[in-house]
């Protein structure tokens, strides 16, 4: 059995812990699903070399291609995008807790009686959360059976009012999903790969005479689209146009691997169904072949 190139090689030391363990679970699904890294590009219309990236945790996943990956491999998508909220979380340090409070009471502070707290001889002022534990150890010190009921009491109405707030909240792979960070004109001339563009639908699509496929992709939280084109070959040219902005294309000049996939940078798309692509073959086969957005 042949092993891939993603599964023979070790992750980054400084990945984070919840992204090495999607990395892993991703890795481990692409494996018992059979496909090889050609045939998982062709699938999910993602690069060969990105999922190279994303399998070595040298690029983090965005959540399409989680979603791409769960549907290719006949997999339920619910806990992998739970997971992927978390690494999500973790690989762009909003996961990372807040720095210990430096009032924290220390094991042996945590013994001095309270009346210390009034004494004139401190060495410095006490904090008012440092008050208040010490002053809690020495109830329970005192009654501890009434203590204990009381908070237990106050734990079981803690409990029931975070059931209540959670279950009006949205689930939770609507609130995982992270508001766009380009809209419109702010879009234009960047690649849709490594934006948050996340939430990319196809609204036209074509097959050229060579056999080229193409897509016009449009991002509705980012109100921009894009062109992509599998399989590429050299010499050949995409263009994206819309009535409110500049064209935007891409050549591919090298010879690329089997099944690579071609996209251009964005455009700002108020108005989707006036996207317009258009496909140049290549410079020694003059003509092009257009399509325009049905969105």
């Amino acid at each position: 059995m042949v092993h891939s190139a993603a599964r023979r090689r070790g992750l980054p030391h400084d990945l984070p812990a919840a992204c090495s363990r999607l990395v892993t679970d991703l890795r481990s699904m692409k494996d018992a699903s059979g496909l090889t890294l050609n045939e998982l590009a062709q699938a999910t219309a993602i690069s060969k070399s990105s999922w190279e990236r994303y399998l070595n945790g040298k690029q983090f996943p965005p959540r399409h291609a989680v979603q791409a990956l769960c549907n290719a491999a006949c997999q339920p998508e619910d806990a992998r995008l739970t997971q992927w909220a978390l690494a999500d979380a973790a690989w762009s340090g909003r996961g990372q807790s807040m720095p210990a409070d430096s009032d924290r009471p220390s094991p042996r502070t945590s013994g001095i009686d309270a009346a210390a707290l009034d004494s004139p001889s401190a060495s410095r002022p006490i904090s008012r959360t440092r008050r208040t534990l010490l002053a809690v150890s020495t109830l329970i010190d005192k009654r501890p059976v009434g203590t204990a009921a009381g908070v237990f009491l106050l734990c079981a109405a803690m409990i029931t009012a975070a059931a209540v707030i959670h279950a009006s909240r949205p689930t939770t792979a609507q609130t995982a999903i992270r508001p766009p960070i380009c809209q419109l004109r702010s879009c234009e001339g960047r690649n849709p790969r490594t934006t948050a563009c996340e939430d990319p639908i196809t609204t036209a699509s074509h097959t050229a005479a060579d056999g080229t496929r193409l897509e016009i992709r449009l991002s509705p939280s980012c109100q921009a689209g894009w062109i992509r084109a599998w399989p590429t070959h050299p010499g050949f040219r995409i263009e994206i146009t819309g009535p409110d902005a500049h064209p935007e294309s891409a050549v591919e000049t090298a010879q690329p691997a089997d099944n690579e996939v071609t996209t251009t940078t964005m455009i700002a798309a108020p108005l989707p169904s006036h996207l317009r692509a258009c496909y140049y073959p290549s410079l020694g086969h003059p003509g092009r072949e257009c399509f325009r957005s049905t969105g």
